[in-house]
């Protein structure tokens, strides 16, 4: 699969969650990504190296790794 520019990663996430905040983590290096899913009404959170990792994490676009 074609990887997405991050433009349109974000606009994607724009429209499949409302009050999408993309930042970087006040507390150390990475970026945390949080909204609310539309159709299921949850809300989700990511955290990752990089804003696009947190992106494609929160979009379901990789594999994402639980920490144990």
């Amino acid at each position: 699969m074609k990887r997405q520019k991050l433009k349109a990663l974000k606009e994607i996430a724009r429209l499949r969650f409302a009050n999408l905040q993309v930042y970087q983590d006040p507390d150390g290096p990475g970026w945390i990504a949080h909204g609310i899913d539309r159709e299921q009404r949850t809300l989700w959170t990511v955290r990752g190296r990089t804003e696009r990792e947190v992106l494609e994490a929160l979009l379901g676009m990789t594999q994402v790794e639980v920490p144990s």
